[in-house]
């Protein structure tokens, strides 16, 4: 009878013994699951080990990013976004995914020149090839004299890569009109047609064009949003590195051949005065310009896009629409990266 009890006491110390193992096992599991660092979109300790500090705190209480193709968009309300007067704002970082601040950024606002972001958009994309040369097929496209910028006259050549660069950089209107003969067929409403077609592909439903350069005439839809320019430069910096050589070009120099068969040079200049020495437009010193457009001078703009980097590397892209002029576009900018954590 003894020897019975001796050996049930063994039997249920040892059973006790494995049931607490099995609990402290069980929370030290639990505690390192808790304490597990977060990893932002895309990268680990060992593929970026130079990530931004900001970036990982701010990722870790991100509530929003990107899913897919879609960039989630927490409601209006629950952005400060008083130091913006522009109507549409939109500031994300792309490198953890997180929108800093979004304002009105679904709303639907003119195209403008945001056209050109989608024009270029189906040339990169089908691989159009950067030194095919395009005769310009009439000097004025019927533009009238405010949108003509490059001055081309009928049987000028210029390649591809001459009138991506003055379409986006330089946001010449007879530019992108040119860059419709790079697809087969050479007409521009089939170009057109593509630009529509790009928008549907990517699901993009608030935006509509009627024409290939952005400003609509006779009352023609011609529509977008931040949310969607936002979804196309995304795809853009991913897949089309010459995008980003482009609109962080300064100026660009060409040769071409006029209509007398001569050789003949042309010189655009960025849109953005953050790269014009002359305009007393200063960024934080944590923050380099990668590239941008913004609607020039004489076109009455409203709108502004700019791809910044800090100095972690981190990159964020600034989008605004509804600016009331040419110089609040870039007070606007100077306000929105100041959404950026560690900006002043």
């Amino acid at each position: 009878m003894h020897s019975f009890i001796r050996s049930l006491y063994r039997k249920v110390g040892i059973l006790l013994s494995i049931i607490m193992l099995l609990t402290v096992l069980s929370g030290c599991s639990s505690k390192d699951a808790i304490l597990k660092p977060y990893e932002p979109m895309g990268a680990t300790p060992e593929a970026n080990s130079d990530i931004s500090p900001t970036v990982a705190k701010e990722a870790i209480k991100r509530l929003d990013g990107i899913s897919g193709n879609t960039l989630l968009i927490k409601p209006d309300s629950e952005f400060d976004s008083s130091r913006i007067s522009a109507g549409q704002a939109l500031l994300v970082n792309i490198t953890s995914g997180e929108v800093l601040l979004s304002k009105q950024s679904m709303s639907a606002i003119p195209a403008g020149n945001f056209t050109k972001i989608f024009a270029a958009c189906v040339v990169l994309q089908n691989e159009v090839n950067p030194e095919q040369t395009i005769s310009i097929s009439q000097d004025t496209y019927n533009l009238s004299n405010d949108l003509v910028l490059c001055k081309f006259q009928k049987d000028d050549v210029y390649t591809v890569q001459d009138l991506l660069y003055a379409s986006l950089m330089y946001c010449a209107n007879d530019a992108v009109i040119a860059l419709s003969a790079s697809r087969p067929g050479g007409s521009i409403s089939s170009f057109l047609k593509e630009m529509n077609a790009l928008s549907e592909s990517k699901n993009l439903k608030s935006t509509w064009f009627s024409n290939v350069y952005g400003y609509p005439s006779g009352g023609a839809k011609q529509e977008t949003t931040l949310l969607d320019v936002f979804s196309v430069v995304r795809d853009l910096i991913e897949t089309h590195p010459e995008f980003i050589e482009i609109i962080g070009k300064p100026v660009y120099f060409c040769t071409y051949m006029n209509s007398k068969n001569e050789p003949a040079s042309a010189s655009w200049s960025s849109s953005l005065p953050y790269f014009n020495t002359e305009e007393a437009v200063e960024l934080p010193e944590q923050l380099i310009l990668v590239g941008g457009i913004c609607e020039p001078a004489s076109s009455n703009p409203t709108q502004i896009f700019c791809l910044f980097k800090d100095v972690y590397g981190t990159q964020y892209i600034a989008l605004l629409a509804g600016c009331s002029s040419y110089e609040d576009c870039f007070e606007q900018m100077q306000s929105l990266v100041t959404y950026i954590p560690g900006i002043y």
